[in-house]
């Protein structure tokens, strides 16, 4: 395993020192990139190519649950590929392929094809000094928490977020989804050089109302998932790197029975120009796929975990070190439940391009697992 290890940082080492790299902000820009094509329409990407050894990945959507075989091969772990255009000042549509390899079947091994965002946006102008920024999507839309969390942790190239590693629900569904801010506007040189996650100075909120299934299930009972989040900045004007942030949801897992699914999670977060950090933590019964079900009952398994994460960017250097702790349990659970020890090093080569390598220790219920990667991130 050291070898293996010598020969990921080696790679680091002698791609960092063969790629032009242009120093700037660490990690992978928050701005939007994309390429406006032929003044109609913009385009852009976001792929996570990766050199993995350890046991195969799994997604929220996955129908399998953790199989623990190892591998060592270079993986697509996941592809994006959006399009985006704006109809006029108010109204503006998405569209965003999500590719992944299949692995079930006889086509194992083909790069599948899905929708991960099909939506129509609008941006009203309600006129207001209280509610500013309001914006409405209808479709295939985002949810109110993930699309929050990874523009502050940026590291999803490694994997899922804390609440959808543990499959409680995922970034995207169908439905209705409205947000907007309470007051002003943030200091547009804090969003885009700072942290862009939450563009209200005071308070920023987004809630919906969805399916239930998640962008790759199919709706199963006739039941609906609301779902809000409300995020504040309590000393704008002193501390602006803090928020704290609430989310919650309430509806019925996705099977014909349909089972209690509701949740509620708490975040503290500092984002700062070096430093980032934050807390979270979490309380619910049952899941978005009304698969933690007491075995032979549709009664849900209550759950509880937290997590942390930190980076810190070396100042003028493209590199940043960064690391997370998760803890899940069911209730079904010994009391050792999911533990899992992750971190690595960036290496930002340009805004387009970022190697990231990482080690991840798994502990679930004394079965004991460790994750070696390199990863490429491709954004643009």
């Amino acid at each position: 395993m050291k070898l293996k290890t010598h020969i990921l940082l080696s790679s680091l080492f002698y791609f960092s020192i063969f790629c032009n790299a242009q120093i700037q902000k660490n990690g992978i820009d928050t701005e939007e990139k994309g390429i406006v094509v032929a003044d109609f329409l913009k385009m852009s990407g976001n792929w996570f190519i990766a050199y993995r050894d350890g046991i195969a990945q799994t997604q929220a959507d996955d129908e399998k649950g953790l199989v623990n075989e190892h591998k060592s091969a270079f993986v697509l772990k996941r592809s994006y590929f959006t399009l985006k255009k704006d109809l006029n000042e108010t109204f503006s549509v998405r569209y965003t392929m999500d590719l992944t390899v299949d692995r079930d079947g006889p086509d194992a091994g083909n790069i599948e094809t899905r929708l991960k965002y099909l939506y129509v946006k609008a941006k009203p102008n309600f006129n207001s000094t209280v509610f500013t920024g309001n914006w409405l999507e209808v479709g295939m839309v985002h949810t109110p928490w993930l699309d929050y969390e990874q523009k502050i942790n940026t590291y999803r190239v490694q994997d899922n977020m804390f609440i959808e590693r543990n499959k409680i629900f995922n970034s995207a569904d169908f439905g209705v989804t409205f947000g907007g801010n309470i007051g002003p506007k943030m200091d547009e040189k804090f969003l885009k050089e700072i942290n862009g996650a939450m563009p209200g100075k005071y308070a920023s909120y987004v809630i919906g109302i969805y399916n239930g299934a998640g962008y790759s299930g199919e709706e199963k009972n006739n039941n609906k998932v609301i779902s809000g989040r409300l995020s504040v900045r309590p000393f704008a004007n002193t501390l602006p790197e803090l928020h704290l942030s609430g989310y919650f949801n309430i509806g019925k897992g996705n099977n014909e029975e349909a089972p209690d699914f509701n949740q509620v999670l708490g975040f503290i977060t500092y984002t700062g120009k070096q430093l980032t950090l934050t807390a979270q933590t979490h309380k619910g019964v049952g899941d978005f796929r009304a698969s933690y079900l007491y075995e032979g009952t549709n009664k849900p398994i209550k759950n509880n975990g937290y997590s942390f994460f930190g980076e810190y960017k070396i100042k003028k250097s493209p590199l940043a070190i960064w690391g997370r702790y998760d803890s899940f349990h069911l209730k079904t659970d010994d009391f050792r439940g999911t533990k899992r020890y992750i971190g690595g090093v960036s290496y930002t080569v340009n805004k387009y391009l970022r190697l990231i390598l990482n080690a991840e220790h798994n502990d679930k219920a004394l079965n004991e697992n460790n994750i070696y990667e390199l990863n490429l991130e491709v954004s643009f």
